[in-house]
């Protein structure tokens, strides 16, 4: 899924890799700061979280045909978490780690497995920053199918904290060529994943 976004003129959200896999740490996107007395003062509302199903789903095949030999990696996302907490006077601070779940196609031959995927931040109907990020691992060599954690994503807006809903949305997903995307659109089916 590509978007072609303008350059940033006021101060904008803010995305960046948090640490190692920390899923444990997290819950669903639905809460609130994680100490009771700053909850008190300030329950933010998280963003609306979305993943489209034409970009919930990464297939890869070796070129020649999209049948199953040709299949190299099939991936789809299982799960979304995070939480939200505020970060000073100005700032909701969103954590975000997704879950995948990856096959390994008869055409696979190299047990390093790359999966790219975005988050982008609307503000009404405007998209006003999108990252893209890079999982990768080594697939074990044992398994034909397996699940795994991307890194815990921030996701820092400027708003004022307080106990109102955001105006602001995140959309999550696969970062597709217009190949994978056409692919999804003809196949569409429904999503593995599960959102908070």
């Amino acid at each position: 899924m590509s978007h072609d976004l303008p350059r940033p003129r006021r101060l904008l959200p803010r995305l960046a890799l948090y640490g190692l896999v920390g899923l444990g740490l997290l819950t669903p996107l639905s809460g609130c700061g994680d100490e009771e007395d700053q909850s008190m003062a300030f329950a933010p509302s998280c963003p609306l979280t979305h993943i489209p199903p034409e970009a919930a789903d990464f297939y890869t095949y070796d070129g020649k045909t999209t049948t199953f030999p040709h299949l190299i990696t099939r991936a789809s996302i299982l799960k979304l978490q995070g939480d939200c907490l505020a970060a000073g006077k100005k700032d909701l601070k969103t954590r975000i780690a997704l879950r995948f779940v990856v096959s390994r196609g008869m055409a696979a031959q190299n047990g390093t497995i790359t999966l790219p995927w975005f988050v982008a931040v609307l503000h009404g109907d405007k998209i006003v920053n999108k990252h893209v990020f890079h999982h990768t691992f080594q697939f074990p060599a044992n398994l034909s199918s397996f699940t795994t954690d991307t890194k815990v994503v921030t996701v820092d807006l400027p708003i004022v904290p307080k106990n109102t809903d955001s105006d602001y949305r995140f959309e999550v997903g696969f970062q597709l060529t217009k190949e994978q995307l056409s692919y999804n659109e003809a196949h569409l089916k429904k999503a593995d994943y599960q959102a908070y």
